[in-house]
């Protein structure tokens, strides 16, 4: 039997070390040279119609590349001050910026896969380092995008416009950059043209894979276009962005499973798995299924509360989007709260056990939760308990193909959520709330 290990914020400095324990392994197999570093790793990569595994270099995307693994050893080093981790941050930034023009043209407005998420880095890394050139960089980079072409398929959270204006939208505010808004406002126009409308609401075509139906979802499916809509519509007040919203929020839940609480993944290859005619495939993830939507909805809410007064928003709205996250909070509870089951699953931010974990610390401190801060707890634990008194590899979403070092599928991210949960401080009522100032989330942007 596994031993357990009780954590609270009496002994919340074990979150910190876990996290400096992953920074300093990806410090130690960083490859150098020079002033230049990079990492070697397991990922995936499509070939035909398979997920073939795949042992390369780091691009210097967000998700998976080098400014990833750069924004999670700045998060880390703030708390610690590490001399070689400080040393590996400059290299990795020095890495992401003399390969990032490399990225493909398509993907270049993208957050987590294109120049968007690595200009987003950039400019945090700055504010935690005090480097007013790296800040400007990254102001410059933005710029730049100005000038690249929408892409009409890359249009998701991960790699379009849907995951870029709520970055641009939070930086604007934050930095008063009027420019950033503008572009902002032609990402939003550039969905509503590749809307396509049905009697269940409207949707977008989000992925060139073979599909039952435009998908569901926070990362490349309605709710996470829908939740960047919205964050339009509390800016501009235009009221085209709204209604786009909500239509696709009714389009998504048309696709919605009463008996699973979740939502339909609606990829042909998820779809296969199912075992009797009619039943419905759901995942419980960040990209697809109940965790990352659950994440939509919390923000949802945040945003119809801030703009309630310009406009009456109707009772119902706001009820529906509720119903949709209790039914999150149930499911993706009841899958994290079930024994850890080793070689199973995975702990990654896209589509593992931390990732699913963002979803109960957001809710528990917006909707004064503690009950949800527990289920964090749990798996926070388990990893604890598994791999690092164990000494097993952190498992990671590569499709068990071996060690990652990336922020979306690999240990930077596992570090990721365990600064998360550091940051938490007790109010006296056993309630986790979080310092989002210190280690703002990186699965839902622009949060304050």
């Amino acid at each position: 039997m596994v031993e357990t290990t009780k954590f609270s914020p009496a002994n919340n400095p074990l979150y910190l070390e876990i996290a400096n324990r992953l920074g300093n392994l990806l410090c130690r197999d960083a490859v150098w040279d020079q002033t230049r570093c990079n990492w070697l790793g397991w990922g995936q990569e499509m070939h035909g119609q398979r997920l073939t595994p795949v042992y390369k270099a780091c691009a210097a995307d967000l998700y998976s590349g080098t400014s990833g693994i750069a924004l999670f050893l700045a998060e880390l080093y703030q708390f610690t001050h590490d001399r070689q981790q400080l040393r590996t941050i400059e290299a990795v930034v020095n890495q992401a910026l003399s390969v990032y023009a490399r990225l493909p043209v398509n993907v270049q407005h993208g957050f987590y896969a294109g120049a968007t998420g690595i200009a987003f880095a950039l400019i945090r890394i700055g504010e935690i380092l005090q480097r007013d050139a790296l800040i400007a960089r990254g102001f410059s980079m933005l710029n730049d995008l100005r000038g690249v072409p929408f892409d009409a398929k890359n249009i998701d959270v991960i790699s379009g416009s849907a995951g870029a204006i709520p970055a641009l939208l939070y930086l604007a505010k934050k930095y008063q950059r009027e420019e950033l808004a503008e572009l902002a406002h032609l990402h939003g126009r550039h969905l509503l043209q590749l809307a396509e409308h049905d009697e269940h609401g409207c949707s977008w075509p989000t992925i060139g894979g073979a599909v039952q139906a435009n998908l569901t979802g926070h990362s490349h499916g309605t709710a996470g276009i829908a939740t960047a809509l919205l964050e339009l519509y509390s800016v501009s007040k235009e009221k085209e962005f709204f209604d786009s919203a909500l239509a696709a929020l009714r389009y998504e839940r048309h696709w919605f499973d009463q008996a699973q609480a979740n939502w339909a993944d609606l990829r042909q290859f998820a779809q296969r798995g199912k075992t009797e005619q009619g039943a419905i495939t759901c995942s419980m993830a960040w990209c697809h299924g109940a965790p990352g939507i659950g994440l939509s909805r919390l923000r949802n809410l945040q945003l119809l509360n801030q703009t309630s007064g310009a406009e009456t928003v109707d009772t119902s709205v706001t009820k529906a989007i509720e119903e949709d996250l209790e039914a999150a909070l149930q499911s993706s509870s009841a899958a994290l709260m079930q024994p850890w089951l080793p070689g199973k699953l995975n702990y990654s931010l896209c589509h593992g056990a931390a990732g699913n974990a963002e979803l109960m610390i957001m809710a528990a401190q917006q909707l004064q939760r503690p009950t949800l801060m527990e289920v964090a707890e749990k798996v926070a634990q388990d990893g604890h308990n598994f791999y690092i008194k164990q000494g097993l590899p952190w498992p990671c979403g590569n499709g068990g193909a071996g060690d990652s070092p990336g922020l979306m599928l690999g240990t930077a991210g596992i570090g990721y959520f365990y600064l998360r949960m550091y940051v938490r401080t007790n109010l006296g009522t056993n309630l986790g709330t979080y310092n989002v100032q210190k280690v703002p989330s990186i699965l839902l942007i622009g949060v304050e």
